[in-house]
């Protein structure tokens, strides 16, 4: 009675695979092997085979079990330093997009937010759905069908850098690093030298504190500058969008800040233009 009740509470998905290589390949399909003798199949009894197969009836079992529980692997550090609010923007930074990252999973990445402006300022954002970790910890976002938009790599302590073929290079920082790095104009009164190559000044100059306008300022131009910068005739200086520019008869440069000292023009060329304090 206690293999009967066995063989009834056996699962059936067990009863059929621990069965079926019990079958003789003989020339009658019904007839079992057995220790004395053959038996019809209406004699089956799954509970004197049981012990030699279960152990891998159990393995198999658990090894689907173990399958279907499994989860995705827990985000890197690197994934949830990420984890905040940024800043894309382009080279000259007159176009911005703010971007929240998160760690909640996403098809084919972690889901992110993206301003309503951000479609605007760039259009192949519209497109991007999550974003992911990359080789050696780039950031990439990507679309819906997992195509990459934007692949970041990481150029300085917080500071990324992506490039698109035809549209230039794009900047990532976190909001709270370009607030804290914000400046006043107080903070830049002073000696200056505009130079391409360090060692090799082409011009020095002063922004001075004397008003030349609304949150606009007067530079003194030094004797001795170079031809393209005597040219170009600097006259005013202010701050506008964290940035510096420089104006003068001719136009005007823009600079970004590279660390306390140094301003690099923007954007970026192969005729480059730096701006140096004097210490």
């Amino acid at each position: 009675m206690a293999a009967e009740k066995a063989a009834m509470t056996t699962p059936r998905s067990v009863y059929v695979i621990l069965m079926r290589p019990l079958i003789s390949r003989g020339a009658n399909a019904m007839t079992l092997r057995g220790g004395h003798g053959s038996v019809g199949a209406s004699h089956i009894s799954p509970v004197s085979s049981m012990p030699r197969r279960a152990p891998h009836i159990l393995l198999m079992l658990g090894l689907v079990a173990g399958g279907a529980s499994a989860q995705d692997p827990a985000p890197s550090d690197a994934a949830k330093a990420m984890v905040g609010a940024w800043e894309i923007s382009n080279a000259a930074r007159d176009k911005t997009c703010a971007v929240t990252f998160g760690l909640e999973a996403g098809a084919g990445g972690f889901k992110l937010e993206l301003d309503p402006p951000c479609g605007t300022a760039f259009p192949p954002l519209k497109t991007v759905a999550v974003w992911a970790m990359g080789p050696n910890d780039s950031v990439r976002l990507l679309d819906g069908k997992g195509v990459i938009i934007l692949d970041f790599t990481e150029v300085e302590t917080g500071m990324f850098e992506a490039e698109r073929k035809g549209e230039g290079l794009f900047f990532m920082r976190t909001q709270a690093a370009i607030k804290a790095t914000v400046r006043t104009a107080e903070q830049l009164f002073g000696d200056w030298t505009l130079l391409q190559e360090f060692e090799k000044p082409l011009c020095k100059l002063t922004l001075a504190n004397a008003p030349a306008g609304a949150d606009t300022y007067r530079i003194t131009v030094k004797p001795g500058c170079a031809a393209p910068i005597a040219n170009f005739g600097l006259t005013t200086w202010r701050l506008e969008g964290g940035e510096l520019l420089l104006a003068g008869r001719t136009g005007a440069w823009r600079f970004s800040e590279s660390d306390a000292t140094i301003w690099e023009r923007v954007p970026p060329s192969t005729d480059p233009l730096l701006l140096m304090r004097q210490q």
